[in-house]
């Protein structure tokens, strides 16, 4: 073979490799890349309210801080942000998770309160250090707060009687 033969031949070769290396490239680097958004931020948050609550009522918000990588999460804390017309019951608006092991999570809970009827958005921000790096998750709940019952049955006729006499009685 000479020399223009072989350099031919050699072009060719590399020719017919080169989209298969690239695409093995190529496909390495977008499994690496989505294996780093995962290692990024494993943490997600879920948050739990009843659907519906009576107005000044005290009711509570469960938050579930996830971390799905198996690196630990540390010095992890979460906040909850509360819309206008809630208000927290008890307690402290940022709680101290501490640390969230790799493939586990942790729950927090606040007490909160509202005196308008309405439907309300709670936020729950969840942040911790992962390998030096900050990492959060957000998630959100919706409550409703209706009107109060009252008690219906012969207890509350008794009293509502009871108090109708005495407002006559008055007179």
């Amino acid at each position: 073979m000479n020399d223009s033969k072989a350099k031919i031949f050699i072009f060719l070769l590399a020719v017919s490799l080169l989209p298969a290396i690239s695409f093995s490239i190529a496909q390495a680097s977008f499994l690496d890349l989505i294996q780093a958004l995962v290692a990024i931020n494993p943490l997600a948050v879920t948050v739990q309210t009843p659907l519906e609550v009576e107005v000044n009522k005290v009711f509570k918000v469960d938050a579930t801080a996830i971390n799905k990588g198996e690196a630990k999460i540390e010095n992890a804390n979460a906040q909850i942000f509360l819309p206008a017309g809630l208000v927290l019951a008890r307690g402290n608006l940022i709680q101290d998770i501490g640390f969230i092991q790799g493939k586990r999570e942790k729950k927090v809970s606040w007490f909160a309160q509202g005196a308008n009827i309405g439907e309300y958005i709670i936020s729950v921000s969840v942040s911790g250090e992962l390998r030096g790096e900050i990492v959060s998750a957000d998630g959100t709940a919706t409550v409703t707060l209706k009107e109060k019952v009252l008690p219906a049955g012969r207890p509350f006729n008794v009293f509502q009687r009871f108090f109708e006499a005495f407002q006559q009685w008055l007179k």
